[in-house]
């Protein structure tokens, strides 16, 4: 009982995991950009006791409607900050990571019967979800698409029946965040996907999901070597079609447990139309191979399309439509990989263990160096954690924050000619409606709130363009400016006449009249 219960390599494999999902997030500084404005939004419903429906941060669109779909993140991410500041916020940051991704290398391990092959090719194609790891109501969602897909892999392989959490997560998931529908859109392919095995079934003649408990098992490895395919992909569910179709209804009902009721699926539909979001920001942009991320995601689709040609054990038909369409959506947009990276991984994963040898026992180790390394392993998080990393690491991956203007904003809050229409950069301005929110911005990251035109001529300005002109038609009287983004602005800012150049850190210059 002792030997069994003592520290194995497999124990290692899995720490190592865990260490490494939570050293990433701990240890990347936070980046102005979206965080901010949605503090900002859960303080103002808090002082409220309402959501808001208008804009109240900017003087270009002060008492535009404004729908804040994901209130409830905002108000989590408010309550954290007040009670914890950057570091508590940064430790949640993780941990909601950790058990998305903990869930989806869980899955990973029960579908292919090998533990460190499914640890090993998880941590290789974990990169493919990095650029989507910042701090947002973003975050919030991962663990709920985790959960449902597994949640109905689980079903419709036969491993356990708990559909009932579905509608209980979809009321949490569609006050969060917008991609919401991708719940659906996975209990929708997993019944047309247990439709088909069940078909398959009896046109085959195969024994009906009553008369046994067909499970991904029937593709472990054999005498001979090598996994196996199961004798048919598509075999059915013990548990049956009709409680799916029962929960998933409720679970589509459950979408309207928000404060806009089915008005939320409009907001969705707007925001992915919206041509300022689609050609503006970088995330909705078509990945390509010239940027980092992209190369990775590409990279990933190589490899794993070559694994599933050559694998004997295929995906089945929900899979397939679960996979295709994420495909189809991360290929025309960034922003979409991490979703299906989410899907194809475990499918990858089993396809490369069905190619392998037969796996034999493994190797246990020695239980007091296997217990050395798990603890090894828990320092290394531990000195990752906020309020530890800056007392040991120096330079700005020693800092919680990433080129955000706190000293420039303090500054500017000690002035007493404030100015009344400042120009600044769009993450500059989610950092201003949360440290300065009496100094209205003209831009901040929500992208479907300001008019197109507006985005063009902010971009316009940052690149020196008009500049004259734009700031006559804005009526700016103040200028923030970021030297990494703005750098073509400030050269213009130093020549036009009428300014002069108040403040400068390593982060930012401030001009005046």
């Amino acid at each position: 009982m002792h030997h069994q219960r003592s520290l194995t390599l497999d124990h290692v494999w899995i720490a190592t995991a865990i260490a490494l999902l939570a050293i990433g997030p701990l240890f990347t500084p936070v980046p102005p950009n979206d965080l901010w404005f949605h503090i900002a939004t859960g303080r103002r419903i808090m002082a409220e006791s309402a959501i808001p429906a208008t804009d109240s941060f900017s003087y270009t669109q002060f008492g535009q409607p404004f729908y804040n779909q994901a209130w409830l993140a905002q108000l989590t991410l408010f309550g954290l900050n007040v009670a914890g500041g950057v570091p508590l916020l940064l430790l949640a940051h993780a941990l909601l990571i950790l058990v998305g991704y903990g869930l989806l290398l869980h899955l990973c391990v029960r579908r292919s019967g090998n533990l460190r092959l499914s640890v090993a090719l998880f941590l290789v194609t974990l990169p493919v979800a990095f650029p989507a790891w910042n701090i947002r109501p973003q975050t919030g969602a991962f663990p709920l698409f985790a959960a449902f897909l597994y949640i109905l892999t689980a079903y419709r392989l036969g491993w356990f029946n708990r559909l009932w959490l579905l509608p209980l997560l979809m009321a949490v998931w569609v006050n969060v965040h917008g991609t919401f529908p991708l719940g659906l859109a996975l209990i929708g392919a997993t019944a047309v996907g247990m439709v088909f095995a069940r078909w398959q079934t009896k046109d085959e003649g195969r024994p009906t999901e009553d008369e046994g408990r067909p499970t991904e098992d029937e593709g472990r490895p054999t005498a001979h070597g090598r996994t196996s395919p199961p004798a048919s992909y598509f075999r059915p569910s013990s548990f049956g079609f009709r409680p799916l179709i029962g929960w998933g209804l409720l679970t589509a009902l459950a979408v309207l447990l928000n404060p806009a009721g089915v008005g939320v699926l409009g907001y969705v539909r707007s925001l992915t139309g919206n041509n300022a979001v689609t050609q503006l920001v970088s995330e909705w942009a078509a990945p390509t191979i010239r940027e980092p991320g992209g190369l990775v995601f590409f990279v990933f689709l190589l490899v794993g399309a070559l694994l599933l040609i050559y694998a004997p054990r295929k995906p089945d038909l929900a899979d397939w439509l679960m996979g295709l369409p994420l495909l189809w959506l991360a290929l025309g947009a960034g922003r979409n990989v991490v979703w299906f990276a989410f899907v194809a991984v475990p499918v990858v994963v089993v396809a490369a263990a069905s190619l392998l040898p037969a796996p034999k026992k493994a190797a246990r180790g020695v239980a007091a160096m296997n217990g050395l390394l798990i603890g090894m392993l828990g320092l290394a998080v531990l000195l990752c954690l906020p309020w530890v990393k800056p007392l040991w690491l120096a330079g700005p991956q020693g800092e919680l924050l990433k080129n955000t203007p706190v000293a420039a904003v303090a500054w500017l809050q000690t002035q007493s000619d404030r100015p009344h229409r400042l120009y600044h950069s769009e993450a500059h301005g989610s950092y201003l409606t949360y440290a300065a929110p009496e100094q209205p911005v003209f831009i901040d990251p929500r992208i479907e709130l300001y008019p197109f035109a507006q985005w063009q001529d902010y971009l316009a300005l940052n690149s020196g363009s008009d500049v004259a002109a734009l700031t006559a038609r804005y009526g700016f009287d103040g200028m923030l400016l970021s030297k990494e983004y703005q750098a073509p602005l400030i050269e213009r800012m130093r020549a036009e006449t009428g300014w002069e150049q108040q403040y400068e850190d390593d982060l930012v210059m401030y001009f005046g009249r």
